[in-house]
C-alpha cells in the first residue's frame, strides 16, 4: 500500500508534546550535576550492569525454552492449539499480576512454602514466562518458511533433531536476534516484575527511577538515570527495526508433521507437564484466590483500602477514554509508513521510554497540569498506540498493490478503497492491535504510580496499595483483585480479538 507522509502530522503533534518536549525537558536535568553524580557513582553502575544482566538473561533463557518447544509444536498432537493460546495469556496479562502470581507460589506467604522472593531465579523464572508465548509464536510463524530446507536436510539422512539445529538455528538466527531485542526491551524496563520480586538487592535501573522520584523527590538523578536507560534502549530497538526490515515474513502458518498415535500422546504429555510446571505460578494464583473464597467479598466492601468498584470504574473508564486516541494514532501511523519509511522508528520512540520516565517526563514539563486527567490519558496512548501500529503495518504491506491499482482505475476514491478493500482484510489485524493496546493500558502500573491522584486508583495500584501493608488479609485481597483483573484484561482481550490472533 503507498505511503501517505502527511498523515502522520497528527500523530507527530501528539509526539512533539507528549514524548519529545518532556525528553528535551529530561536531557536537560539529566545533564551536568546529576549525570555526574550517576556517572561517579558505584551504586548506580552495579544498578546498571544488574538490569543489562536481567535483560540478557532473560531474552537468552526465553529463547532457548522457545527453540526447544518451537521443534515439539511442529509436531502435531493432541492439545496443541488449546496449549499454544494457553501461551499468550501471560503477555496479555499485566506485569503487576504476573508478579503477584509467582508471589502466590514462591512468595514469603507462598503455597510451596519456599520462599525465593529477592533471588534472581525468580526474576528471570517471571520474565520467561511473560515473554515465551511472544517467542514461541513468532518462531512458528518463521518456521514454515523453512520447512523446505529441513525437508531436503532430512532426505539427505539428516535426522530431524539434527537438521532443525544445524540448519533451522542458523537460517532463524535473524529472527532469533530480533526475538531477543524485542524481550530485551520488555526486560530491561520493566518496573512491576523486580519492584516486587527483587527485592532491594536485585532492583534494577528502573526502580531505582522510581525511588529516585518518588522516595527522594530527586528529580536530577531521576532524570540522570533515565537518559541511560534511553541511550542503551535506543541500540537495541535500532537493532530491533533493522533486523525487522531484512526478514520476510510468511502469513501462513507452519505445517505441522504427523506423528503415530502413541508418539503423538506421549509428545502431548510430555508438552503438557512442562506447561504445567512452568506456568505453575499462574494455577497458583488462582487456586490462592479461590481458597479464600472471602477475598472476593472483602475487595467490594473494604474500607481500609479502595474498593474493587471504584478502582475497576477507574481502569475501565481510563482505557475506554485512551483508546479513542490510540486508534487514530495507530491507524494513521500505520497508513503514513506504508512499505518503508524512516518515520517508522519515530513512531516507535515511544517504546524508548520506559513508563516511570514517561510518567516523570509528562510530570516535569507540564507542572500546571499535575492532576490532571488529560496527563494520565495521554501517557496511556503514548505506551499503547505503538502495539496497534506495529499490528497494522505488517498486515497493511501484505496487501497486493494491484489490488489498490485496481479499485482506482475503476474510480474508486482513496477513502473509499480505504474503507471497502484494505479495511476489511486489515481488520484481524486492527482487533488485535486494539485487545492488545487496551490489555496493556488496563494494566499500566508505571506511568499511572507517577502520575496518579488518590481518587484515580485502578485495579492495578488498587493491588499493589495492599501489598504494601503486612498481614494476610490484604494479601487475600491483592489476591482476588489480581484474578479479577485478569478476568476482566482476558474478557476484554477476547471480545476485541474475538478470540483470533493474539490467543487464537
Amino acid at each position: 500500500m503507498p505511503r501517505r507522509p502527511w498523515l502522520s502530522l497528527p500523530v507527530l503533534l501528539f509526539l512533539a508534546v507528549t514524548l519529545i518536549y518532556p525528553l528535551i525537558r529530561i536531557l536537560a536535568l539529566g545533564f551536568g550535576r546529576g549525570l555526574a553524580e550517576v556517572l561517579a557513582s558505584p551504586f548506580y553502575w552495579g544498578r546498571l550492569l544488574w538490569s543489562l544482566e536481567f535483560a540478557l538473561g532473560s531474552s537468552f533463557l526465553t529463547l532457548a525454552l522457545g527453540l526447544g518447544l518451537g521443534y515439539l509444536f511442529r509436531y502435531a498432537f493432541p492439545g496443541r492449539g488449546v496449549l499454544l493460546a494457553f501461551s499468550m495469556i501471560p503477555f496479555v496479562l499485566p506485569s503487576l499480576v504476573v508478579a503477584l502470581a509467582f508471589l502466590a507460589l514462591l512468595g514469603p506467604q507462598g503455597w510451596l512454602g519456599l520462599d525465593l522472593f529477592g533471588s534472581p531465579y525468580l526474576l528471570f523464572w517471571a520474565s520467561a514466562f511473560y515473554n515465551l508465548g511472544l517467542v514461541l509464536r513468532l518462531l512458528l510463524t518463521l518456521l514454515a518458511q523453512l520447512e523446505t530446507y529441513l525437508s531436503a536436510a532430512r532426505t539427505l539422512g539428516a535426522s530431524s533433531l539434527r537438521a532443525y539445529f544445524r540448519i533451522g538455528i542458523p537460517l532463524l538466527a535473524p529472527a532469533l536476534l530480533s526475538s531477543g531485542s524485542l524481550v530485551f526491551l520488555y526486560s530491561f524496563s520493566s518496573l512491576s516484575l523486580p519492584l516486587l520480586l527483587g527485592g532491594q538487592r536485585y532492583a534494577t535501573l528502573e526502580v531505582e527511577i522510581y525511588t529516585a522520584l518518588a522516595d527522594e523527590l530527586a528529580f536530577h538523578t531521576a532524570t540522570a538515570l533515565v537518559l541511560l536507560q534511553l541511550f542503551i534502549l535506543s541500540g537495541i530497538l535500532s537493532l530491533y527495526l533493522y533486523l525487522q526490515v531484512r526478514q520476510t515474513r510468511s502469513l501462513r502458518p507452519a505445517p505441522l508433521r504427523q506423528l503415530p498415535r502413541g508418539r503423538a500422546w506421549l509428545l502431548s504429555g510430555v508438552v503438557w507437564f512442562f506447561f504445567g510446571l512452568f506456568y505453575s505460578p499462574l494455577i497458583a494464583l488462582v487456586l490462592r484466590a479461590f481458597k479464600h473464597p472471602q477475598g472476593f467479598v472483602w475487595i467490594w466492601t473494604s474500607s481500609n483500602y479502595t474498593p474493587a468498584a471504584q478502582a475497576l470504574g477507574h481502569t475501565l473508564e481510563f482505557t475506554a477514554l485512551a483508546l479513542l486516541g490510540v486508534l487514530p494514532l495507530g491507524v494513521l501511523s500505520a497508513l503514513a509508513v506504508g512499505r518503508g519509511h524512516p518515520l517508522e522508528l519515530i513512531f516507535l520512540a515511544p517504546l524508548l521510554v520506559s513508563p516511570v520516565a514517561l510518567g516523570l517526563g509528562v510530570l516535569v514539563s507540564y507542572p500546571s497540569w499535575e492532576g490532571k486527567l488529560v496527563l494520565l490519558l495521554g501517557a496511556y496512548a503514548l505506551e499503547a498506540y505503538p502495539l496497534l501500529f506495529r499490528s497494522l503495518l505488517p498486515a497493511l504491506r501484505s496487501l497486493s498493490p494491484s489490488l489498490d491499482e485496481a479499485a482506482r482505475l475503476l474510480g474508486a476514491s482513496w477513502g473509499r478503497r480505504l474503507l471497502r478493500l484494505q479495511g476489511p482484510l486489515v481488520l484481524p489485524a486492527l482487533r488485535s492491535g486494539l485487545a492488545l493496546s487496551a490489555a496493556t493500558m488496563m494494566g499500566e502500573f508505571g506511568a499511572t504510580l507517577v502520575l496518579q491522584r488518590p481518587e484515580w486508583i485502578t485495579l492495578p495500584l488498587a493491588i499493589y496499595e495492599r501489598l504494601g501493608h503486612p498481614g494476610e488479609h490484604p494479601f487475600i485481597e491483592a489476591l482476588a483483585l489480581a484474578v479479577l483483573l485478569s478476568a476482566i484484561s482476558g474478557g476484554v482481550v477476547y471480545v476485541l480479538d474475538q478470540g483470533k490472533g493474539l490467543l487464537g
